[in-house]
């Protein structure tokens, strides 16, 4: 019998390098926004917002984005909030100033988005500087105790609540990746790096055991359809740190 598949360690995603051309990268972001909004992606971090925010009307909402690539996800997060007259601003933070630079022609009529070009882990933000802080397919890209550490500092940075939202890694969803990858797009970095990111995705015993090293408590880990996983922590006003 096929025994669980091992996490792929060790390996660079295409989008990681520093050599794809501007419009190579431009493309890749596009797919992921496409696929973010076909197979879940966008859905699952509104919903977890959303249940968490629930009647709560601070003003503004203020939300963190780790690895925001294309800014895809806060740019879904501004629209869901207009239509609840819901005031948010967005910090999205990315390592690669080449992606940034993508992000920024996507962001006419986002006033409320501010792009931030960082390594991360560690943020560099005061204790409780967001009321909600999120991170979308880009845990993956972390090594074990990156990911503890990430999860330690986006607790320390959160007022409220936090989501890692991401691929899980199954030989299924590998194989309807590539599938997919390989239909919705002709480019390169898509069709290496999508089935490469499931690959590189976390199990939910290997997410929860890395909240309990990172001291997060009480968390829940939800399984979404197409190979969606999502951590949530949700911190009540007395949790002391």
């Amino acid at each position: 019998a096929l025994g669980p598949l091992p996490r792929l360690q060790g390996v660079v995603e295409l989008l990681d390098r520093p050599d794809n051309s501007d419009e190579e990268v431009r493309e890749n972001l596009q797919d992921i926004e496409r696929l973010n909004r076909y197979f879940g992606g966008a859905r699952t971090a509104l919903l977890h917002l959303s249940r968490m925010i629930g009647g709560r009307s601070q003003s503004p909402l203020m939300i963190l984005d780790i690895g925001t690539g294309g800014a895809d996800i806060p740019r879904a997060i501004c629209r869901w909030a207009r239509q609840r007259k819901l005031p948010v601003t967005v910090e999205a933070v990315d390592r690669s100033h080449q992606v940034l630079a993508a992000a920024a022609e996507w962001l006419a009529g986002y006033p409320e988005i501010r792009l931030r070009q960082e390594e991360a882990p560690p943020l560099p933000y005061p204790d409780d500087s967001f009321d909600y802080v999120l991170c979308s397919l880009f845990f993956h890209h972390l090594t074990e105790a990156q990911g503890v550490r990430l999860l330690w500092e986006m607790r320390r940075v959160a007022r409220h609540g936090l989501i890692v939202n991401d691929l899980m890694r199954s030989r299924l969803a590998r194989l309807l990746t590539e599938i997919a990858t390989r239909l919705l797009s002709g480019n390169r970095l898509t069709r290496h790096d999508g089935p490469m990111s499931v690959l590189r995705g976390f199990r939910p015993e290997e997410l929860l055991h890395m909240a309990t090293e990172a001291g997060l408590g009480d968390v829940r880990v939800s399984l979404h359809p197409w190979f969606r996983i999502a951590l949530v922590k949700e911190i009540t006003p007395c949790a002391g740190r």
